[in-house]
Order: structure tokens, then sequence, then C-alpha cells
């Protein structure tokens, strides 16, 4: 078991500070890690809040954003709904969704997309940007590939796009529906078809998955919503005024390449690091802008920022919850031994038959990380 100071509590300035947020990673079927550490978030929050059964984590985040997997999330949890409620969403959706079909390689995606709109559309069909049903706001994270460009799509009224523009060029975000949006932010290239949303009369918008964006983790985008000017809300900065709590679905080094290993793989996993490399980027910048307990380590060179804040003051609270998928981290930090084959089934984002297995990793990390009053 993990030494109480390598534990979160329910005295930590994450769960304390006025404004707070929850950022949550892509990842595919590995989402379910992340859906183990909100389900010990929940307890943690729970107690301190004395609802019991009614408590939501809608109840306690003012901002819940999500890319991709995270999206999926994300979005069930801004309409009030419980974590194991989303659980028993996502073991039903994985094996539906990563079913292999018949293809053609470079030309098709691997997965239909049928299933997955169809899921989608059952959980948040009907519901739109504006609709009352969003308990807290929102904030997803795709990629319009016909404009080369990031969308951080929420239901935050004074965001610019919001409303429809008087000379009928474009309709306003307040239309887009939850559903809609939400397998926009998922349709990972490769293996989902992509999205396509109206923009205005005559022009529809093609979405991919957000996670092709700098914004797998969508921690950088929900800071500007919180405290940027241009979108209206101007939350204050400071350890007991703002925190952010980032949750990820996984992480691991890519395996090194071989001798043989041929040009076309070595691209795409070039292309696969820039994902990660990004992501990296965002949670050194919230470890260097922020105040975090237990502080991820980054890298060998860097190490951790935690004490020495970017000018000398922390503009809030910060806490990353993850997983990492290797050997060494599992058995140094938590004493689980696995082999190495198992770990790399773990690592794929496509195989729902490791949900199970993956799941009771994580809320096994989590129970040790992540402390609730009494324990």
């Amino acid at each position: 078991m993990a030494a109480d100071r390598d534990r979160i509590g329910p005295d930590a300035a994450i769960w304390s500070a006025r404004r707070r947020m929850l950022a949550l990673d892509g990842g595919g079927t590995r989402g379910i890690v992340a859906i183990a550490f909100l389900e010990r978030i929940e307890a943690l929050l729970r107690v301190r809040s004395g609802r019991d059964a009614a408590f939501r984590l809608s109840d306690h985040f003012d901002l819940i954003g999500g890319t991709s997997t995270g999206a999926i999330i994300a979005a069930g949890l801004a309409l009030g709904r419980s974590v194991e409620q989303i659980k028993q969403v996502y073991f039903e959706l994985g094996p539906a969704v990563f079913r292999k079909r018949w293809h053609i390689p470079l030309f098709q995606a691997r997965y239909g997309s049928a299933q997955l709109g169809a899921i989608l559309t059952r959980e948040f069909g009907g519901i739109t940007l504006e609709d009352p049903a969003l308990r807290t706001l929102l904030a997803v994270v795709t990629k319009r590939v016909d404009t080369g460009s990031p969308w951080i799509v929420s239901n935050l009224t004074t965001q610019p796009y919001w409303n429809d523009r008087p000379d009928g060029a474009r309709q306003g975000n307040r239309h887009i529906g939850l559903a809609s949006l939400v397998r926009a932010s998922a349709a990972a290239p490769f293996y989902f078809g992509p999205e396509r949303i109206p923009i205005s009369a005559d022009v529809t918008g093609t979405f991919v998955d957000g996670a092709v964006s700098p914004y797998n983790s969508p921690t950088i985008p929900l800071l500007l919503l919180a405290t940027a000017s241009r979108y209206g809300l101007n939350w204050p900065v400071g350890v007991e005024e703002l925190s952010i709590v980032s949750v990820g679905t996984g992480r691991s080094r890519p395996p090194p390449p071989s001798a043989w290993t041929p040009s076309a793989k070595l691209a795409v996993d070039g292309l696969r690091g820039v994902i990660e490399d990004t992501m990296s980027t965002s949670l050194m910048l919230m470890q260097w802008l922020g105040a975090t307990q237990l502080p991820e380590h980054l890298n060998r060179d860097v190490g951790t920022l935690a004490g020495e804040p970017l000018g000398g003051r922390e503009l809030f609270a910060f806490q990353r919850f993850d997983v990492r998928l290797e050997e060494s981290w599992l058995e140094t930090y938590f004493g689980l031994p696995f082999e190495a084959r198992e770990i790399i089934r773990l690592r794929q984002i496509d195989d729902a038959g490791a949900m199970g297995a993956l799941y009771d990793l994580a809320r096994e990390v989590a129970e040790r990380m992540i402390r609730v009053d009494g324990e």
C-alpha cells in the first residue's frame, strides 16, 4: 500500500477550490481506465457532500471536458449520470463497436460507424448543446479536417459562434446535436469514418477524432474557456480559486523499432508519437503553472516541475490521475505483477476483450492513490 504522502485525500486543494474543472483524455476502449478513477473520485466527493446516492460529479465540477472516448464520458457526466450508469454503457459499447469487419485497408475504416452512432443516438439523441438537460458546462474537442482546425465546442453561451450569424452564413453551435458532436470527437481516423455536421445551409463540416489535434488531453482548452476574456467566464486564478483534475486512459512508451521495421510503420508510429508529445507538453504546462500534490514524472530530463511555478505564482490546483502500462511502473509503485505480453494487450485502444482486466487494474491503482474519508 502506498504511503499517505503518495495519496490524495479529501482535504486536497483540487477538491476545495471555488471553481473546478474535469478534463478527460481520449484513448478508445482504454477509456475504462478513466471510469475506474472517476468511480473513486465520485465516492470521495459523495462522502464530502453528504448526499449519498443522489450525488453526481456534475454537482461538483463546474466545467467538464473530453476528447474522443473522454467526450463520451464527459457528455454522460454533464447530463447528471452516475459513473456506474456510464460504466454500464461503456461495457456494452466496447464489444458492440470494436467488432472486426471486412474492409479494404487504407480505403475503408477498420470498424463500421453505424453501431457507434446508434448507441450515441440512444444515449444522447434529441439533446442539443442548448438543452437544459446539461447540468454543468461541457466542452468537447474535435478536429474539422476540411479546414484543418481543432474545434472546442461547448455549451458556454458567451463563447464565439454560439448564436446564428445574422446574415445566415453560419448556424450557431447551440443547434449541434450532442450525439453528433460526441461521434465527431470519437471518429478516430483508420478506426471510424468521419462525422459530418451542418455549418450553414450550404456548408457541411467534416470532423474526425479530437485526438489528432494538440488536445488529446483537453486541459489547455478548458483553461482557456475558464480564464480567457474572449469566452466570457473570466474565472479568477489562484490555488483556492481554480482547480483542474485531469484523468488519463493509460500511457506507455512505444516499443523500440528493429532494423527490419518497415518505413511505413515508422511513419505511422511517428504520427502517433506526435499525439503523445503534445499531450506530454500539455501536462508539463499544467505542472509548471499549477500546484500539484502528486506530480507525475514528466521525463528523465525534466523530472517534475512541482514547487517551481512559472513566474513564482501557482495559478490553479492541478492533479493528474493515470496508469502507466509498463512493467517497471506497475511493479515499482504498486507491486502488481504483469507479464509483458499481457501489458501489450492492455495498451490497445480497440481490444474490447481487455476492458475487464484494464478496469480491474485501474480500480486498484485508484483505490491506492485516492483516499476516501475514514479509510
